[in-house]
């Protein structure tokens, strides 16, 4: 088991394999297979830092927006009841990671859960406001793990 980032899963079963992921073509699951990323856990450790992403990038052909989508679902998850879906809407909602959910406020975002998903149908049912405002509290215990260039920001 990968080790090193404070607060990914290390349970087998909480890691999405790469091959479950809608959107993603097999041919870029096999090119990420062969640097060594078979689960969103995987995608998450590695991409976490800017030279593990361009790294990703470089050896799977994803642009760096593409692979930002992928990781922002794949960190949301760390978020105990949020799946690929619920990560989808989320990221449609303008949270990008486990440290931006943990700033929300669970009714002006739980209307706008609500309001992307009649739009779009996203998810086939829209988390409750006792939903939301637990992934919150949730969120505001894990520590950040995505980190950009820059000014030192860790999302």
């Amino acid at each position: 088991m990968q080790k090193g980032i404070p607060g990914i899963c290390n349970q087998e079963e909480e890691r999405m394999k790469l091959a479950q992921i809608e959107g993603l073509e097999p041919e870029m699951i096999a090119r990420l297979s062969t640097i060594g990323i078979d689960t969103t856990h995987d995608l998450l450790h590695r991409g976490a830092e800017p030279a593990g992403r361009a790294e990703i990038t470089g050896a799977s052909g994803l642009t760096e927006t593409a692979l930002l989508a992928i990781l922002f679902r794949a960190d949301l998850e760390r978020v105990r009841g949020v799946g690929w879906d619920y990560a989808g809407l989320l990221v449609e909602a303008g949270v990008s990671t486990a440290v931006d959910l943990a700033h929300r406020q669970a009714e002006d975002l739980r209307k706008r859960l609500a309001a992307i998903n009649a739009e779009r149908s996203l998810v086939k049912r829209v988390p409750s406001l006792a939903q939301v405002s637990a992934w919150i509290e949730q969120a505001r215990t894990l520590p950040a793990t995505l980190r950009f260039d820059g000014g030192g920001e860790t999302y």
